[in-house]
């Protein structure tokens, strides 16, 4: 375990402004040891310079204090830095990388104090776990240096899961000399043997020995925690705009099913697919699959894959919308739907490369139970032929009844909802009533 640890620290933001009290090391047992080192390197003072090259060694840098803790990371925007952080999705972060060849000046007039190869790497978490507290760690090595490479992390925080990315173009060296404000390679600085930095342009690879030949590699990572809804409704075809969660039909009823899909989160999605399942005794309207979104708001029909491998909508970026619609028939079958109600559940999810999400709607089908009328007498012709048109009258009168009930519903549910254009264009021809009226008699 690790001997000591690092506080938490104030760095000024400005490249080479190092007159601040920075973090010193204490004597708590509580990181593990390979979050910086070589501990047991050997140690100088600002007064008593290395007789080699050696990199951020010296204990009492005043204005840096110990240099062992040469990677600090803050907020962007905020004007101090420390050991740690605690990241919010959708801001970024910068972290600082000092540098500084501790060699006596003398020796670099022979050579003897400029550092060869030198090299700044750097690393950090791709994801984190909410609660979890991840590292980003910095290399500081040199062909010639003793010891060859030196480390140091500061500490990344999350209350949320989130990922992490790095921002392209965010590298830079800053320092007085040629070298200031150059843009490093940010793949570079993320591989395996680090960026190559320097004082002067014609020197990349070397730095000379003494504070003043110092600087620092700074670079930007963001925070994005990836989120999106699903929610998924039902109308009846012919009041396609009243929209619900759960809905009561009849036998033979047409569907319209709208699947709503939204980027929530603080990063573009990729590999958006939807997924539906229809229940038994829902048979889906061929050629009825339309999608749209924010960007195409228009839509367009779709092609028959939403029961199968899933349609795909593509990448979303944040705050963009989606839609998918189609309908279904409602069977007239009474093995599927007896007398009363019966309820079934529509679901659809949509999957992403960042996970998925779901939503149903219920559907209560409601079937009238038959009624047997009264018995009557049977006493002679004329009761026969009226029973006969008793019961031919009974019998219309519940056709009309069941018919008037569903018109009436339609009518009433038309009101509710109101007037106004629909999201996608479902073909008329297909949501239809079969119901015909009888013929009128003389």
């Amino acid at each position: 375990m690790k001997t000591k640890i690092k506080r938490l620290a104030v760095l000024p933001v400005a490249a080479l402004a190092f007159g601040v009290t920075a973090a010193q090391f204490s004597d708590a047992s509580a990181v593990e040891e390979e979050s910086w080192g070589p501990q047991d390197r050997a140690t100088y003072t600002w007064n008593s310079p290395a007789d080699h090259v050696t990199f951020n060694s010296i204990t009492d840098n005043p204005f840096l204090g110990d240099e062992r803790n040469f990677v600090r990371v803050r907020e962007v925007g905020v004007e101090t830095e420390s050991d740690e952080v605690e990241l919010v999705p959708g801001k970024e972060y910068q972290i600082s990388i000092y540098y500084h060849n501790d060699a006596s000046a003398s020796l670099n007039a022979s050579g003897a104090g400029i550092s060869r190869n030198t090299y700044v790497r750097t690393e950090f978490p791709s994801y984190l776990n909410a609660d979890e507290i991840g590292v980003a760690s910095a290399s500081i090595s040199a062909s010639n240096a003793k010891p060859e490479r030196v480390w140091d992390s500061t500490y990344l925080k999350a209350s949320s899961p989130v990922y992490l990315s790095f921002v392209p173009n965010s590298a830079v060296i800053h320092n007085n000399g040629t070298t200031d404000g150059t843009i490093l390679s940010g793949d570079a600085l993320l591989g395996e043997q680090g960026v190559t930095i320097g004082h002067y342009d014609n020197m990349w690879g070397m730095v000379p020995g003494c504070n003043e030949y110092g600087g620092y590699v700074t670079y930007r990572i963001k925070a994005d925690a990836p989120a999106f809804t699903v929610d998924k409704k039902v109308a009846l075809s012919e009041l396609s705009e009243n929209y619900k969660d759960e809905i009561t039909v009849l036998p033979g009823d047409i569907l319209n099913f709208k699947i709503n899909y939204k980027n929530t989160g603080t990063t573009e999605q990729t590999g958006v697919t939807v997924h539906d399942f229809l229940p038994e005794g829902l048979t889906y309207v061929d050629g009825s699959t339309y999608a749209g979104s924010t960007r195409h708001p228009e839509g367009s029909k779709s092609p028959e894959v939403l029961f199968a491998d899933g349609l795909g909508l593509g990448a979303m970026i944040v705050g963009e919308e989606a839609w998918v619609t189609y309908s279904a028939r409602v069977a007239d079958n009474t093995d599927i739907f007896p007398c009363g109600d019966t309820v079934v559940y529509n679901g659809a999810y949509i999957a992403t490369n960042d996970g998925q999400n779901s939503d149903k709607t219920k559907i209560t089908v409601h079937r009238a139970c038959a009624t047997t009328p009264a018995s009557l007498p049977t006493t002679g012709p004329g009761e026969a032929i009226l029973a006969v048109i008793v019961g031919m009258a009974i019998a219309g009168c519940g056709f009309y009844f069941y018919k008037s009930q569903k018109m009436l519903r339609r009518v009433a549910g038309g009101a509710a909802s109101g007037t106004g254009a629909t999201d996608i264009n479902i073909n008329d021809d297909l949501v239809r009533d079969s119901i015909q009226t009888p013929e009128k008699k003389d």
